[in-house]
């Protein structure tokens, strides 16, 4: 891990209470582009810094820093630290670095290292479009029962 600030890249996933709170049909469009403004160039340059077995490694220091965050809160807090670190992941992160040639090999490896550490928790990726069309339109709450439909696996 050559130059590269870990610790600006696990705020891009700690530090999601903003970003989630915007998680909602009106919102994720332009929450994701100003997230994406964001730390897009923070995890590219560390992806170049790496070579092309760094992806692994920044994996495994990413969700050691991830899995040092959970020990630090108070026991009562953990389960929710990490279901908001895993849809950061999901939600955001993952969808960046999907887009880029450069950090799809570090979304993968994030995802498989995830899964190797903690199985039941396991996730899968998919990208922004795809979440976008996730949301359901509503009308005063309601879901409609038309659109937002994703015939696709």
């Amino acid at each position: 891990m050559s130059e590269v600030n870990v610790e600006a890249l696990l705020a891009a996933i700690q530090d999601g209470k903003p970003w989630l709170a915007r998680f909602t049909g009106k919102e994720y469009d332009k929450a994701y582009q100003e997230y994406r403004a964001r730390y897009a160039p923070l995890f590219r340059e560390a992806a170049l810094a790496g070579g092309e077995e760094e992806p692994e490694a920044l994996a495994e220091v990413l969700l050691d820093g991830l899995a040092e965050g959970w020990a630090r809160q108070r026991p009562w807090n953990r389960s929710l630290a990490q279901l908001n670190d895993k849809q950061m992941i999901v939600c955001f992160l993952n969808p960046v670095l999907m887009e880029d040639p450069v950090c799809a090999p570090l979304a993968e490896k994030l995802r498989e290292g995830w899964a190797a550490r903690w199985p039941k928790e396991a996730y899968r990726s998919a990208p922004a479009e795809k979440i976008r069309r996730g949301f359901r339109p509503t009308f005063l709450g309601i879901a409609l029962p038309f659109g937002g439909g994703d015939d696709e696996e």
